[in-house]
């Protein structure tokens, strides 16, 4: 498997009412969702739009212990804040790419993102004309193109950039996603496309190319702010080097390639957000982990009951996750404590 570190995942959760976003809708601090790293060569399914169609990935597998965190904090508490100050939040995908953002009453604008490739640090910064991630409200058939202006810190090197994105939201329907079926899901697409001209040490010197991101994300209207599924690809076209990567990101457990996995079929977590006690409902399994948000284990129970009740009174206030373990097999469901 390769590692890849895209700046693709810009993970900008929004719900909906009646397949609308709203600005009440958006993400920000204190949000977090559990991501399985799915195999990165899945079709992107980009003919599949309409309402009422299927995006089949009831095959889609999923790389075996390749998990991410994806946590919104303050954009202020980032190290890199000070090119990032206009942004209010920082979408930090554990392992993977920084997103920085704002929540407006008509849109998401975007300050930009850091990400890394080859163990080399990329910046790109929005910070002449900041890119819109998403018109609010929108709906289904909605779409839109908006440029941005800013600078990119590549090698160490700073440079002028320009470019546009266009974003729709190009079907509803349901999503097959391994075992689980969602009947009520709206798909954004999004590609955009940055131009850069770097100067480079000798002998490369001026370098210019584009760097494309085309991202399709699923979101489950009724049940959860993050993406449910998102398909990324990263493409940079240069006089340097052509190439491109894509990742796949699941908010669901998948089957593990090559791994005889059992099953876990109950995970049941009530009352779900909880301030005193929670109860863990499950079959016959080996282990229940309680992970935060930064995916740090906060309790482990062996062998845990049926029905386990959990004193989660100290806990701070916050996302959690409550993952059940039975051989290979695992099953994962958020809680909220308040």
């Amino acid at each position: 498997m390769k590692k890849v570190l895209l700046s693709c995942l810009s993970l900008i959760g929004l719900t909906a009412v009646a397949q609308t976003y709203t600005v009440d809708d958006t993400l920000s601090a204190g949000d977090a969702q559990l991501y399985y790293t799915a195999d990165s060569s899945a079709a992107n399914l980009n003919s599949v739009t309409g309402t009422g169609v299927t995006w089949d990935y009831s095959n889609l597998w999923a790389y075996n212990g390749a998990t991410n965190y994806d946590t919104v904090k303050n954009a202020v508490d980032s190290p890199d804040y000070g090119d990032y100050s206009d942004a209010d939040y920082w979408d930090d995908l554990d392992g993977g790419a920084n997103q920085y953002f704002k929540n407006f009453a008509d849109s998401v604008l975007s300050y930009g993102f850091k990400f890394t490739v080859d163990g080399n640090v990329v910046k790109v910064m929005h910070n002449v004309d900041p890119l819109k991630l998403m018109a609010l409200p929108m709906s289904y058939g909605d779409t839109y193109t908006d440029s941005t202006y800013g600078t990119a810190d590549v090698y160490g090197s700073p440079a002028a950039t320009e470019g546009d994105v266009v974003v729709t939201a190009d079907g509803t329907g349901t999503l097959e996603l391994g075992g689980t079926t969602f009947t009520n899901v709206i798909r954004i697409k999004l590609v955009e496309t940055i131009g850069t001209t770097v100067t480079l040490p000798p002998p490369l010197n001026t370098v210019s190319g584009t760097v494309t991101r085309t991202m399709y994300q699923y979101y489950d209207l009724a049940n959860q702010n993050e993406p449910i599924l998102i398909h990324a690809t990263i493409y940079v076209a240069s006089g340097l080097f052509n190439g491109g990567y894509s990742a796949v990101y699941s908010s669901v457990a998948l089957p593990i390639l090559g791994v005889d996995q059992e099953k876990i079929e109950t995970l049941e977590i009530y009352p779900n957000p909880a301030n005193n006690f929670v109860t863990v409902k499950s079959d016959n399994v080996d282990e229940l982990v309680i992970m935060n948000a930064l995916g740090q284990t906060v309790m482990t129970v062996i062998k845990p009951q049926s029905i386990e009740k959990i004193d989660v009174s100290e806990y701070n206030t916050g996302v959690y996750f409550i993952q059940l373990k039975k051989g290979n097999a695992t099953k994962t469901q958020k809680l909220i404590v308040k």
